[in-house]
């Protein structure tokens, strides 16, 4: 008798199911894990209401200068645009989307990065990258609300840079307007601390200190520009008005051919992570093979779990019937190891049963027997001489071709 299952079957099915779902979710996010991460984490800089985030300086200036509406890349605007990295950003992917626009600004201008007109030096397709500062985290059942936990470590912000550049801080007090190429520039209500600043050889600050240190820089002769201090425009400082109109003056000084229209890029906060093998797997162009394979496991599953036919009944020791019956005397023949002497008694009964139908009631014969037709004596004697079970079998089967041949 057989153990019954200690699970129903409807248990087993829904294990084995969950199972493979949790597989399968457990690989997709060993793969794509740092996309969900980024997908689902901490809004982008432009969106986040915090004091750290710059949702109110994106407002002011949708509201002063709407950007284009009819840009479907973010890179290809002509507009000012605005990155706002975080610490978790990639150094590399900043610096390839400021090269991007330095080679649209290229292509534009034949070459040259500035356009003369009435003395002013117009820049297209200017990139104004705003440096994290803060580090910040939620708070629990707070509504989203989060609390600065200290300040972005100073190396990271100097990778963050498209240049060589020596981080360190200024004392407010000796902060101002560098450049008067710039006109169109004004001071900064600052902040009751000490302010981030830059200081390389291909930075030129418009608002730095004395010493020449960049709070607002440019990075050689391009049209990339690097707010180090982003207290500067962050949502706490947008609540001075004196920081917002300084912030659009910004704006239409680096770029005064579109009057300082500007826009948010979000792609940094949603890069694609890395490649993986998972990631080929489940992605265009293998995507297909990926769901044929998984279709072909849950059929061969199906098909295993199914049972064909009616299910097999308990055999009984010793078979019932004829043929069982003749089985059964075979493997009592083997055991004893008797079947080499069967090749004699096979030969002994159809030369007696051959010589009744072919001789009409002569004398059992092999040598008469091959008169009627030849090849008997033969077989005759490879039976009678057999010594093992192949060789009488092969024997028989030769003689039963010999009676089927004389019609016996």
């Amino acid at each position: 008798m057989s153990q019954p299952s200690p699970f129903a079957a409807r248990t087993v099915v829904i294990l084995v199911i969950g199972g493979a779902l949790l597989l399968l979710a457990s690989i997709l996010m060993s793969g794509f894990g740092d996309e969900i991460a980024r997908a689902t984490g901490e809004a982008p800089a432009a969106d986040r209401k915090d004091g750290a985030g710059y949702h109110a300086f994106q407002r002011l200036v949708e509201a002063v200068q709407p950007p284009e509406g009819d840009v479907t890349e973010s890179t290809a605007a002509a507009s000012i645009l605005i990155l706002t990295p975080t610490e978790a950003t990639r150094p590399e992917d900043v610096r390839a989307i400021v090269n991007q626009r330095i080679a649209l600004a290229s292509r534009m201008t034949g070459g040259d990065d500035f356009v003369a007109r009435e003395g002013h030096p117009l820049l297209r397709y200017a990139t104004l990258i705003i440096l994290p500062k803060w580090q910040v985290e939620k708070l629990p059942l707070q509504g989203g609300r989060v609390q600065r936990t200290g300040q972005v470590d100073g190396a990271k912000l100097q990778q963050l840079v498209p240049a060589e550049a020596e981080w360190h801080t200024e004392d407010r007090s000796d902060i101002g307007v560098m450049r008067a190429e710039y006109p169109g520039l004004r001071a900064f209500a600052l902040p009751d601390r000490r302010v981030n600043a830059m200081a390389g050889d291909t930075i030129t600050p418009l608002i730095g200190a004395r010493d020449g240190a960049a709070v607002l820089g440019q990075i050689g002769s391009s049209d990339t520009f690097v707010l180090v201090d982003p207290d500067l425009v962050n949502n706490r400082a947008m609540a001075d008005e004196r920081n917002a109109k300084a912030a659009l003056a910004m704006l239409r000084a680096i770029d005064p051919e579109h009057d300082g229209r500007a826009l948010f890029d979000r792609s940094l906060h949603y890069t694609r992570g890395d490649r993986n093998l998972v990631k080929l797997l489940f992605l265009p162009p293998f995507l297909g093979v990926t769901l044929a394979l998984i279709a072909a496991a849950v059929l061969a599953g199906i098909a295993a779990a199914g049972r064909f036919g009616p299910p097999l009944r308990e055999r009984r020791a010793v078979a019932a019937g004829k043929r069982a019956l003749i089985d059964n005397i075979v493997a009592l023949t083997r055991l004893a190891g008797r079947t080499p002497l069967a090749g004699k008694r096979y030969a002994d009964m159809m030369l007696e049963l051959l010589s009744r139908r072919l001789l009409a009631g002569e004398a059992p014969s092999a040598d008469r027997l091959d008169r009627v037709h030849p090849g008997y004596s033969e077989l005759d004697r490879r039976l009678r001489d057999a010594r093992t079970e192949s060789e009488a079998l092969a024997a028989a089967k030769d003689l039963t071709a010999w009676k089927k041949e004389t019609g016996a």
